[in-house]
């Protein structure tokens, strides 16, 4: 009660390598031996898997909440192209009340640039993960840069992207959104509705 929540969505593409290469540098073995498309296709986060939520069902989920007052979502890719708007907005959202100068500061300091000058703040709790047996796949949680300051450069094959087509079809599409470009806009105007920005 009295929670509120912000979650993001970005176009599952994007979403996959970045996931991908996340993992990459964290060397987790199984991720290691495999390529990008593989990865797509295998991992159940990607794929989805019984008791395990997948990005689908997230996204389903963010469609039922769009006008529930206690979530807030926001589009990475707008939040790349213009962090102040988000940085408004999020203020907003938590009724807190911001001068131009303090966006600006928070703008600033949640660049990719700033953040990649400050990796150790944003390891997860890898000692204490091991101390109490929290995962079954420890390397998940072993240190790594979470920063990408470059673009991705694998590429998907056609039978990746065809897996992604697909699940957004069975998913997605029935929601009403035929592509993610119409996911994204629906929420702009939801956002743009509640906060103005």
């Amino acid at each position: 009660r009295g929670c509120k929540y912000v979650v993001t969505i970005r176009d599952p593409l994007a979403v996959a390598l970045s996931f991908y290469n996340f993992l990459l540098a964290k060397q987790v073995p199984s991720v290691m031996e495999m390529d990008v498309s593989t990865f797509v296709c295998e991992t159940p986060f990607v794929k989805g898997r019984a008791g395990r939520a997948s990005l689908w069902d997230f996204y389903q989920e963010y469609h039922a909440l769009r006008e529930c007052p206690s979530v807030l979502v926001l589009i990475y890719e707008d939040m790349v192209q213009d962090m102040p708007s988000s940085v408004r907005m999020l203020s907003k959202f938590m009724g807190i009340d911001v001068t131009d100068a303090l966006v600006q500061e928070v703008a600033n300091m949640s660049t990719k640039e700033y953040m990649s000058q400050y990796m150790g703040k944003f390891d997860e709790p890898y000692e204490r993960a091991k101390q109490l047996g929290r995962a079954a796949d420890l390397s998940q949680f072993a240190p790594g840069a979470k920063i990408a300051l470059n673009k991705h450069k694998q590429e998907l094959d056609t039978n990746a992207l065809e897996f992604l087509k697909d699940r957004w079809d069975q998913t997605m599409r029935p929601l009403g959104y035929s592509n993610y470009q119409e996911f994204r806009a629906a929420f702009r105007e939801t956002n743009k509705q509640r906060f103005g920005v």
